[in-house]
C-alpha cells in the first residue's frame, strides 16, 4: 500500500512539473518530424535511472503547431524491453532511426478535447517496473512517444546490480566568444552593442558557467573575458600626451571598458577553486596557425598571453592544448611542442576518430611524454542536440544510454573518458546542467577532472604518427561546425598582414598611435581566433575593415607633386606635405634626394607636424649650381625609419644667380631710375602748361 502511495505521489508530481515547464518552454524546438502537425516534448522521467522494481514515468506536453485547431491525439507509448546493444545503435534509435527496432505498445494518454493553435496539453505515461523485465545487469531501453504524425524517441535506462567498473569521466567545458565581428570593429555604438550581448546574463558565455556553477567540470577560457581595456581616468591627466590621448576616449569606449571590467570581476570570482584551463589569446586556431609557415610564429606569444592570465588564477594551467579541428597525432603533437616556444604543454586534446575506431582510453602517451587526450565524440557532439531540448529530459536519457553502451564494450576494465563541449554549443543553462548532472552522477561513472586524466596516459595506447587530414562522420551523431575548415585562409591572412604592414609603421607617427596599433594588433589575434570556423563568413568583415585601414594608412600622408622656381645660388626649397587622417601626425621624417648633382640639398629638414586633415611646408637648404630642370625625390620615414605615405618628385627649376645677374640688377635699377626721372620732367612740363592756358582765360 505504501509503495502505490508513492507512487501515485511520483506520478502527480511528474505531472505538476510538467504543467509548470509547459509554459517557459512552449515556444522552444523540440526534435520531431518537421512535416508534423504536432510536436512533442518530453520534460521528466522519472526516476531517471531504473534500479529496483519501480515504475518509470514519462512526462511532457504536446503543442499545436498548425494554424489550424485539431483534435487533441491520444498519446501512445511504444518500445522494447530488449536493450539496445552498442553505440551505434543507441545513436541510430536517439536519430528517429527506429526501422529493425521491434515495439510494443506499453502505454497510452487519451488527451481528449481540441488544441487551438499553439496549444498544448500535457500527457503522462508509464511503463511499469522496466528493470525486472530481464535479468541483464544494466541496459538501455528503447523508447518512442507518438502523438499524430509525431514521433519523439527516447531511452530508459536501467542499473539493477554493480557488475562492471565505473567509467572515470571528466568534462571540458568552453567558456568562449561567438562569431561577431562588431567585437573587434571601432569604438562606437555597434561595438559597445555586440560587448554587451556577449557579456550579458543571457549570453552562451554566461549560460555556461551557470550550468556548470557545482559540478566537477573543468572550463576552457578565452583569456579575451580575463584581460579586458585597462582602466580609464576618471579626471583628465595634466600631461599632455595623457591628456590628449583621454580627450579621445569616446563615451562608448568608456562604458565597453567598465562592462568588460566588471565582467572580469565577476568571472575570476566564479573561477576561484575551479579547475580552468586557459585558451591562448583570443582562442587562437592553433591547428591553422600550424598549418601555415607565416602564421606558426604567433602561437607562442598567443600562448604567453594565456600563461600570464593562468597565472593570475589559483587553480588554471596554459599547459594543455586544444586544436579545434580535432586532428591528433604524434606529428602534429611534436610540431605543436616546438611551436609554444618555452611554454611545453602537457596534453594536447583531440578528437577520438583521429586515432582510429578502436581507441578505449581517453589518454595516451605522445611524444617527449606530452600527453595525447581524446576525447569521446559521440558523447561531447550529443550535446549539440540540447539546442532543441528545452529541458534536457531527453538529452538526459540520451547521455545515460550511450554511457552504458560504451560501458558494455568493456565492463570489467577501468577507462577514463573524456567528454570536450563543442565550442559552438549553446543550450539553455537549466538543460546542459541537469543532463551533465545526471551523467555524472550515474552510479556507472566516477567523475574525475582533466588533471586526473592526463596523469593516467601513461597507461593508454600508442597514438598514430600522422593525424587525419579531416575527421570521419559518425552516423546519428551532430557534427562539430568547430571542426570544418579554418576561417583564416592563407589569402584572408595575406590580406591581414599586408594591412597589418602598412599601418604599424603610420601608427609611429599618429598622435594616438599606441592606442591605434593596440586596437589593431587585438584584430589581428581575434582574426585568428577558433570562433570564426562556426561561420567563416563572419570572418570576413573583420578583413575588409583592415584592408579598408591600411589602403587608408598607405595613402593618408602624401608629398604634394608641386613644381618649384628656385630663383637663387642658395636658399631655402620648400615641400609641401598632406595628411588626410582624423588625427594629427608628429615626427614624420621627411628624407629629400636631389636626382641631378648640379642641384645640392645642404640641410636636413626637421621632422614635421601636422594637423588632422591638414597641410605643411618643409623647408631645406639648397644650392643651385647650374641652371636647368631637377628632379627632387621626397620620402616620408616614421622615427623608427620604416617607410609611410606617398613619396613623390617635386621638379625645381633652378636659375642661378651669378656676377652678371647683380649687373642686370644693376642695369635694370639705372632703367627704373631714368624711367622715373622721366616721368617726373613730363608731369613738371604738363603742369606748367597747365598753368599757362588757366591764366590766358582769365584775362578781360
Amino acid at each position: 500500500m505504501t509503495r502505490q502511495r508513492g507512487r501515485l505521489l511520483a506520478a502527480v508530481l511528474a505531472l505538476l512539473v510538467a504543467s509548470a515547464l509547459h509554459p517557459l518552454t512552449a515556444g522552444a524546438r523540440p526534435v520531431v518530424d518537421s512535416a508534423a502537425a504536432l510536436t512533442i516534448t518530453m520534460t521528466q522521467v522519472l526516476p531517471t535511472i531504473a534500479v529496483g522494481d519501480e515504475d518509470v514515468v514519462l512526462t511532457g506536453y504536446v503543442t499545436n503547431i498548425s494554424g489550424a485547431p485539431l483534435p487533441a491525439p491520444d498519446v501512445q507509448l511504444t518500445g522494447s524491453f530488449a536493450p539496445l546493444v552498442g553505440r551505434a545503435a543507441v545513436a541510430a534509435w536517439a536519430a528517429g532511426q527506429t526501422r529493425g527496432v521491434p515495439v510494443d505498445g506499453i502505454d497510452h494518454d487519451a488527451l481528449g478535447g481540441t488544441l487551438a493553435p499553439g496549444g498544448s496539453a500535457t500527457f503522462r505515461l508509464t511503463v511499469s517496473a522496466p528493470a525486472t523485465a530481464s535479468d541483464v545487469p544494466f541496459a538501455a531501453l528503447p523508447m518512442a512517444i507518438n502523438a499524430g504524425d509525431a514521433t519523439l524517441t527516447t531511452f530508459i535506462t536501467v542499473n539493477r546490480r554493480v557488475e562492471y567498473e565505473p567509467l572515470q569521466l571528466a568534462v571540458l567545458a568552453p567558456v568562449t566568444l561567438e562569431p561577431d565581428a562588431a567585437l573587434v570593429a571601432p569604438y562606437g555604438p555597434q561595438r559597445l552593442a555586440a560587448w554587451r550581448t556577449q557579456l550579458s546574463t543571457t549570453s552562451r558565455a554566461q549560460r555556461l558557467l551557470d550550468a556548470t556553477r557545482d559540478l566537477p567540470v573543468t572550463l576552457a577560457i578565452d583569456p579575451t573575458l580575463l584581460t579586458p581595456p585597462a582602466d580609464i581616468p576618471q579626471v583628465r591627466p595634466t600631461d599632455a600626451a595623457a591628456g590628449a590621448a583621454w580627450d579621445r576616449i569616446t563615451a562608448e569606449q568608456r562604458t565597453e571598458t567598465t562592462l568588460r571590467r566588471a565582467a572580469e570581476t565577476q568571472l575570476r570570482a566564479r573561477l576561484a577553486g575551479q579547475p580552468t584551463v586557459i585558451l591562448p589569446q583570443a582562442d587562437a586556431d592553433l591547428g591553422a596557425l600550424l598549418a601555415n609557415p607565416e602564421l606558426s610564429p604567433r602561437i607562442a606569444p598567443a600562448l604567453q598571453v594565456a600563461q600570464g592570465v593562468a597565472a593570475t588564477l589559483p587553480d588554471a594551467t596554459a599547459q594543455i592544448l586544444w586544436p579545434a579541428d580535432g586532428r591528433l597525432g604524434s606529428e602534429r603533437i611534436t610540431a605543436l611542442t616546438e611551436a609554444s616556444g618555452s611554454l611545453r604543454p602537457r596534453a594536447v586534446i583531440g578528437a577520438g576518430s583521429a586515432l582510429g575506431a578502436g581507441t578505449v582510453e581517453a589518454a595516451h602517451p605522445g611524444p617527449a611524454g606530452i600527453a595525447a587526450l581524446a576525447y569521446d565524440e559521440r558523447l561531447s557532439n550529443s550535446l549539440l542536440d540540447l539546442e532543441a531540448d528545452p529541458v534536457g529530459a531527453r538529452m538526459t536519457q540520451r547521455l545515460l544510454a550511450d554511457s552504458l553502451a560504451l560501458l558494455g564494450e568493456f565492463p570489467g576494465r577501468q577507462r577514463s573518458v573524456l567528454i570536450a563541449a563543442p565550442r559552438t554549443l549553446n543550450p539553455r543553462a537549466s538543460a546542459l546542467e541537469s543532463s551533465l548532472r545526471a551523467l555524472l552522477e550515474a552510479p556507472w561513472v566516477r567523475p574525475v577532472q582533466v588533471s586526473e586524466v592526463i596523469a593516467g596516459a601513461a597507461g593508454g595506447s600508442v597514438i598514430p604518427a600522422v593525424a587525419p587530414a579531416t575527421l570521419p562522420r559518425i552516423p546519428g551523431i551532430p557534427r562539430d561546425p568547430s571542426v570544418a575548415r579554418e576561417a583564416l585562409t592563407p589569402s584572408r591572412n595575406t590580406a591581414l598582414t599586408a594591412a597589418l604592414d602598412a599601418l604599424a609603421p603610420v601608427a609611429e607617427v599618429r598622435a594616438d598611435g599606441a592606442a591605434n596599433w593596440a586596437f589593431w594588433t587585438e584584430v589581428s589575434a581575434h582574426a585568428a581566433s577558433s570562433r570564426w570556423r562556426a561561420d567563416r563568413s563572419l570572418l570576413l568583415p573583420v578583413i575588409a575593415s583592415a584592408r579598408t585601414a591600411g589602403a587608408q594608412a598607405r595613402t593618408a600622408i602624401a608629398v604634394v607633386p608641386d613644381r618649384i622656381n628656385f630663383f637663387a645660388d642658395s636658399g631655402q626649397l620648400q615641400v609641401t606635405i598632406t595628411n588626410d587622417l582624423d588625427v594629427a601626425v608628429e615626427e614624420v621624417q621627411v628624407v629629400l634626394t636631389s636626382l641631378v648633382p648640379s642641384f645640392r640639398l645642404t640641410g636636413t629638414p626637421e621632422p614635421v607636424t601636422i594637423g588632422a586633415r591638414s597641410r605643411a611646408t618643409v623647408r631645406v637648404p639648397a644650392t643651385a649650381l647650374a641652371a636647368g630642370s631637377v628632379p627632387i625625390r621626397v620620402r616620408l620615414f616614421s622615427p623608427g625609419e620604416q617607410h609611410i605615405g606617398v613619396d613623390n618628385t617635386v621638379q625645381v627649376r633652378a636659375y642661378p644667380t651669378g656676377s652678371w645677374f647683380y649687373w642686370l640688377l644693376a642695369g635694370v635699377a639705372l632703367l627704373l631710375f631714368a624711367a622715373g626721372l622721366w616721368r617726373g620732367r613730363r608731369r613738371r612740363r604738363a603742369a606748367a602748361a597747365d598753368s599757362v592756358i588757366g591764366t590766358s582765360g582769365d584775362a578781360p
